[in-house]
């Protein structure tokens, strides 16, 4: 952070959610705080896929290179027959799909949660000044109507202090403190019948080209995962009628090799040394609302429920880019505090729905037997491409006045057709820069501190209306990009970005919108751009 700020925001645990929105909040100039309780980063894969919507928003970020470094696409998994060796079917979980211009991260990758953390910490440190303040903890806090009073215990020298903060987030896991002081609801279920193993290992014998799986989570199973890390594997396994010690089991890994040949009679998987291991009992859980005055929650500390469908990480990183922004705005002092009610209001749905399917993708899972791989597809609404904010009261579309934001809900675009204000933004390429003859994409004149307004036409009239329109905000936060389609002539760029739709992707893309008569859309989250920032910006 600038050392001559003082934090405005403070966030209370460093794992990716907290982690993407300090990063988010410092793209935006504003100075954060972020304490974690741990001395060292977390070991572990723990969460490690990231859906093609969180792919986008890494992109916006500017971390997505950095991650395609790391990552792999997911191989195709293998059941196998009781005897351990021979292959009973080979599949896909979802097709391998190529990019298209509205949709350039259609695929699940998986990255270790470790070395996604490593990615966002150094990211943070090096451009933004901003490391993670390790050995705090977050004790206590008090909040009145124009801030937060905290104490942070320091762990390693078992002192404390007081301090004064504008807001604070709690990405503090689910047994962390902000939820519980501010008396959150946490409703939902556990299953203690059922109970897992799962660990990563380091092991040899077996092929690092498939996610190989043996048995039933039922009773007896084994799922060993290659990470990606030669010789590494994420391990998921249950026995029935057994409690593992994970502590003892870490500190001698014959013992575990003892269990996984009670499940596998391949005997040439050997595994060598255990990395990190946990006991894991599904609890499906969630708050009842992510905000109470000026302290908030998200990730972990929100919501809890299986990791079946890789949802959860994803989930915690769109709530941490969605109050992110908002935050800024209303730290900023361009936006009143009334926007961030919309967090509760856009996100609530989102982890409900997630909920209803990760749920019943464990129910799947559990009954699944070897080669059924019908209870194995992950692709479609999973990929989270669909998940959309309709009718959220800060989305304006006048599409259809008649019936704004009135439509029913469906967080993660199963039903919705067409294209509506609160949707994901298409992606499109082949645009040339009117001034520079340079090729780009709209998904790289988005950004993570402003608004992006997009206008289809290519009138000098319709172009200084909108102009006018912008001009009593500021103008850092809003930018105009014109948007023209080949091969109409370019109107001359004055105080706006010209692009040429060379290819045609960006106007098939918004085809929808333009048909129903909209000739401007405003990207992130004329009279109607007039309308659009009044319910956001002061």
């Amino acid at each position: 952070m600038d050392s001559k700020s003082h934090p405005r925001v403070l966030i209370a645990g460093a794992g990716p959610c907290g982690l993407v929105l300090a990063l988010t909040l410092r793209q935006n100039g504003i100075p954060v705080r972020i304490i974690d309780k741990s001395t060292i980063p977390a070991i572990g894969q723990r969460g490690f896929g990231i859906q093609p919507r969180t792919q986008e928003l890494f992109q916006m970020l500017g971390i997505i290179d950095q991650i395609n470094a790391q990552s792999r696409i997911v191989p195709p998994f293998r059941s196998y027959a009781p005897e351990g060796r021979v292959p009973l079917k080979t599949w896909e979980s979802t097709p391998t799909l190529d990019p298209v211009p509205a949709f350039p991260y259609r695929n699940l990758i998986t990255l270790g949660q470790n070395h996604l953390e490593g990615i966002l910490r150094a990211d943070l440190a090096e451009k933004y000044s901003c490391a993670v303040d390790v050995g705090k903890t977050l004790v206590s806090f008090t909040q009145d109507v124009t801030g937060v009073d905290v104490t942070i215990q320091d762990e390693i020298h078992g002192t404390q202090k007081n301090e004064r903060y504008d807001f604070l987030v709690g990405t503090d896991g689910a047994r962390g403190v902000v939820r519980k002081q501010l008396g959150l609801s946490f409703v939902g279920e556990s299953r203690p019948s059922v109970q897992l193993i799962i660990a990563d290992v380091r092991g040899s014998g077996i092929d690092e080209d498939h996610w190989h799986m043996w048995g039933s989570l039922q009773s007896d199973g084994l799922f060993v995962r290659p990470t990606g890390v030669p010789g590494l594997f994420g391990l998921a396994m249950t026995l029935s009628g057994e409690k593992v010690d994970c502590e003892v089991v870490k500190a001698n890994p014959a013992l575990l090799q003892d269990f996984i040949q009670r499940v596998v009679a391949r005997t040439e998987f050997r595994v060598t040394e255990v990395e990190w291991i946990t006991n894991w009992t599904p609890n499906i859980r969630m708050v009842d609302k992510l905000s109470l005055g000026r302290c908030f929650v998200a990730g972990d500390a929100a919501h809890v429920h299986s990791p079946t469908g890789g949802q959860g990480l994803n989930t915690a990183v769109q709530e941490a880019f969605n109050l992110g922004w908002k935050m800024a705005l209303v730290v900023q002092g361009n936006a009143p505090l009334s926007l961030l009610d919309s967090y509760n209001e856009e996100r609530i749905p989102i982890v409900e729905e997630m909920l209803l399917k990760t749920t019943n993708l464990l129910d799947q899972t559990m009954v699944a037997k070897p080669g059924e791989r019908k209870h194995w597809d992950r692709g479609g609404a999973l990929l989270m491409l669909g998940i959309n904010y309709r009718w959220s009261a800060v989305v304006l579309d006048e599409q259809d006045a008649e019936e704004e934001n009135n439509s029913e809900k469906d967080p993660y675009g199963v039903r919705t057709t067409g294209l509506r204000a609160g949707d994901r933004a298409p992606d499109a390429t082949g645009l040339k820069e009117n001034r520079s003859a340079v090729f780009t994409q709209l998904s790289s004149i988005f950004g993570v501190a402003h608004h992006t307004v997009l206008l289809f036409s290519a009138s000098t009239e319709r172009c200084t209306a909108v102009l006018e329109a912008l001009v009593h905000y500021p103008a850092n936060l809003i930018h105009l990009v014109v948007v023209q389609a080949t091969p109409a002539p370019l109107v001359a760029d004055g105080e706006k970005r010209v692009l040429e739709d060379t290819q045609g992707h960006t106007y098939a893309a918004y085809d929808p919108i333009l048909k129903a008569g909209c000739d401007i859309v405003i990207v992130r989250g004329s009279e109607g751009v007039g309308r659009y920032f009044g319910r956001i910006l002061l």
